[in-house]
């Protein structure tokens, strides 16, 4: 049962508390994949767009310490100039038919990449047939970023069947008992995300990581826009403590009511995380409130999933609370649809 109903045209909730079903629905496929096809492979592109182009930072996140090669997450018309013959590019598209995935795989093709598609069907799907292209399919109906289980599980287990990245035994049933965990906890009024939502209300966020943790970071911003419709901004350790930090010396909240938010890992270089206490201290001096989020999950890839999994929660209490329906995009239907009627 849905509480939220009211509010949640979608039934978002239901579907974030399910989405432990969707990394389970994709890791018991088999995946019969010929490793020698991409034996020439030297770097890797993934392109997409929103919540299907997310799948790729994540996994750059996940395995980052691992990829023997350059790893690419773009987000255009064209693939970058140095794409050629000896690079994988991996096409997303929940849909199957934004249309900037579309063009840089028509791209990719062009140049004689090497290339997969991810989608639920689509123009995708229909070029991936044409052109005997390894098209792998996940299941339709969900909102891209609802879908966000699927794919980046999809993605995930195809970089490991081709030999690209690996993992510990039980890497998927850990990810998948810690979400039917989180689902429990992170779904009541009582929970963490909840109450972190609550702290948002007629703020502006401000989201600070390192690069380590950079995917949570714009999917929080993301979530955020699409899902609470509310506008935050995101900055990067240390890049911000030679620019963004001067600008705080005038800040006012009755003019910018601004809220902080820290997003932290165990694993970040010790000199960050003494930035991020400094920085905390010298902001604290202009009165910005500052929260900081910070998994405890025991393993590197379990505090990635369960920090995903927390600011989506985050993103849809910010909305219902505040009786805005996370579902419609009204704003990205309006700019497709005026786009689809000019060539």
């Amino acid at each position: 049962m849905n509480p939220y109903k009211q509010y949640d045209s979608g039934d978002m909730f239901n579907v974030l508390l399910n989405y432990h079903k969707q990394v389970s629905e994709v890791a018991s496929k088999r995946m019969e994949i010929d490793r020698t096809r991409f034996s020439k492979i030297e770097k890797i592109i993934v392109t997409g767009l929103g919540g299907s182009a997310i799948s790729g930072d994540i996994v750059y996140t996940l395995f980052q310490n691992q990829l023997s090669m350059p790893f690419f997450v773009n987000r255009n018309y064209n693939l970058p100039n140095f794409a050629n013959d000896k690079t994988l590019v991996i096409a997303c598209s929940y849909s199957g038919n934004t249309e900037e995935t579309l063009s840089s795989l028509n791209d990719a093709l062009n140049r004689k990449c090497e290339v997969i598609t991810i989608s639920s069907g689509g123009k995708l799907k229909e070029i991936a047939n044409e052109n005997n292209l390894l098209h792998f399919e996940v299941t339709s109906g969900y909102h891209p970023r609802c879908a966000i289980g699927l794919m980046l599980t999809t993605l995930i287990k195809f970089l490991e069947e081709s030999g690209f990245v690996f993992f510990e035994n039980g890497f998927y049933e850990n990810v998948i008992s810690l979400l039917l965990e989180k689902s429990k906890e992170y779904s009541s009024e009582k929970s963490d995300p909840y109450e972190f939502a609550l702290k948002l209300i007629g703020k502006f966020p401000v989201i600070h990581s390192t690069e380590l943790l950079q995917s949570i970071n714009v999917r929080f911003r993301s979530q955020l826009a699409e899902n609470s419709k509310v506008l935050s901004y995101s900055g990067i350790i240390p890049e911000l403590n030679h620019n963004e930090i001067i600008a705080w010396e005038k800040y006012d909240e009755k003019f910018f009511p601004a809220v902080l938010i820290q997003i932290i890992d165990q694993d970040d270089h010790p000199r960050n995380k003494l930035r991020f206490d400094i920085t905390k201290e010298i902001l604290s001096e202009v009165k910005v409130e500052i929260l900081r989020l910070q998994s405890n999950q025991p393993k590197f890839y379990l505090r990635i999933f369960d920090l995903l999994y927390f600011v989506d929660w985050v993103s849809f209490f910010l909305a219902v609370t505040r009786k805005v329906d996370p579902t419609p995009i009204k704003n990205i239907n309006a700019l497709k649809e005026a786009l689809s009627k000019i060539n």
